[in-house]
């Protein structure tokens, strides 16, 4: 488990490098530093998620507080996703009900980020 969460380390470290930050006052590294810590239980989808990933969770709503940080959380959160093919689309798109944290950022590969308000 010690291993995982560090190879996980390491990949979000490099998407950070990777990913171009939002067009808002919101950046990818924000967004990215916010869900890092729900990673492991987004791609194992057992459980509860851990209060850090829903203080996390919590922290991206206040974010993105407006559209134009919405729209730009959204497409970071799809690139960072593209990056872990093994994160289970339906625990991710499901996140914010299981931190009881209602966000107006869709957590979805699929999402057209730009029809969000």
């Amino acid at each position: 488990m010690k291993g995982v969460v560090i190879a996980l380390v390491m990949v979000v470290v490099a998407i950070l490098v990777l990913v171009k930050p939002g067009q808002g006052r919101v950046t990818c590294q924000q967004v990215v530093s916010s869900v890092a810590p729900c990673v492991p239980y987004l791609t194992s989808g057992t459980g509860s998620p851990p209060t850090v990933c829903c203080n996390g969770v919590s922290g991206l709503k206040q974010l993105a507080s407006t559209t134009k940080d919405r729209r730009a959380a959204c497409q970071c959160l799809k690139d960072v996703a593209d990056h872990y093919q093994n994160i289970k689309e339906d625990v991710a798109a499901g996140l914010p009900t299981a931190c009881k944290v209602q966000i107006n950022v869709p957590i979805s590969r699929s999402v057209n980020c730009n029809d969000v308000q």
